[in-house]
């Protein structure tokens, strides 16, 4: 259960990060160190690091058998 909450606070904390140029409140709190455009490159760059580490094992799964 603690984990669940753990994560609705990520989940909340990500959400309002994401839509804080909507309100124009992107310079006015502090609390987000980062500008908002961060929070639509990192996912993605997550994203595309995931599927390179992934088709790279399966490439040398493939190659090694």
């Amino acid at each position: 259960m603690n984990r669940f909450f753990i994560l609705t606070a990520a989940f909340l904390y990500y959400l309002i990060w994401l839509i804080l140029p909507i309100f124009e409140l992107d310079e006015a709190l502090i609390l987000f160190p980062l500008p908002s455009i961060y929070a639509v490159y990192i996912p993605i760059f997550l994203l595309l690091l995931g599927f390179a580490l992934v088709g790279s094992y399966l490439g040398y799964l493939l190659i090694k058998a």
